[in-house]
């Protein structure tokens, strides 16, 4: 079974920013203002910011935001549950796994929607992409991404339309003696939304799991709804009934800071 993560979730939006070299970005009036001031003013303040430290604190249209980088990588242990069991190829986990270097950005207070917060973070992580960015650490979702398109402005704007569920949250498999196993999210808690748990069995495609859990999500999030153990839900036009069930094992995997509720398929 996946071990258990060594690295405490937040309550706060994070992300921590991974270089191939050890020499800490500077970002550029250039950079500043196509990512910072494309929607608003900004402000940085700096406490020390050179290529061997980062320590400082950006201002953006109403949000606070706390800036960490050092020349070392994140911890084995972080990488381990974040890069190593995210969705993308091989390569680009060994590549992200190699980093050595990090920077931290924390969303510090400003605004109640979690929503405008990470783009917040996404927009100040934008003026610290360079070539040497390999990827984006979300320990709070149990997940990790490359930079691709995602830290454009265009990009990130888009997130107010439509949420990237496979870079905000992670969807994890915990692997028991069993055929099956359990697949559970991650991060959910950020929007205070409890985690979801599903048991996998060996003919069920995780696929389609994942896109239950992101129908369940966007419903719970979107409606506001309140759901516990017990409750039923009916899935689109299929008639689908869903039974939401307390965890009942491998609660110190399974459990997330917002609680999880395990989703049951209610047979016809």
């Amino acid at each position: 079974m996946t071990s258990i993560q060594a690295y405490p979730p937040t309550k706060r939006p994070e992300l921590h920013l991974i270089y191939a070299s050890d020499q800490l970005p500077i970002p550029d009036e250039a950079a500043l203002q196509r990512c910072l001031d494309a929607e608003g003013a900004c402000n940085l303040t700096w406490v020390q910011q050179d290529p061997s430290k980062s320590i400082g604190r950006a201002s953006l249209d109403g949000h606070e935001l706390l800036i960490a980088g050092l020349p070392i990588p994140l911890p084995p242990e972080v990488i381990d549950h974040t890069v190593m069991v995210s969705p993308w190829q091989a390569q680009t986990k060994a590549a992200m796994r190699q980093h050595r270097a990090h920077i931290s950005l924390v969303y510090h207070r400003g605004h109640h929607d979690p929503i405008e917060a990470m783009i917040a973070i996404y927009r100040l992580a934008c003026a610290f992409a360079n070539e040497d960015l390999l990827g984006i650490v979300n320990t709070n979702a149990w997940t990790a991404h490359p930079p691709a398109d995602f830290l454009k402005p265009a990009s990130i704007a888009s997130f107010r339309e439509s949420i990237p569920y496979n870079l905000w949250f992670g969807y994890v498999r915990f692997f028991t003696d069993d055929p099956g196993y359990w697949l559970v999210t991650k991060g959910h808690h950020i929007f205070d939304v409890p985690d979801l748990a599903y048991y996998v069995q060996p003919a069920e495609s995780s696929d389609d799991i994942i896109r239950l859990f992101i129908n369940v999500f966007h419903y719970l999030y979107e409606e506001d709804v309140f759901v516990t153990a017990g409750d039923t839900l009916e899935v689109g036009t299929s008639g689908q009934q869903l039974k939401f069930a307390e965890v009942t094992e491998w609660e110190e995997v399974l459990m997330g800071p917002s609680g999880t509720l395990v989703i049951e398929k209610n047979e016809a």
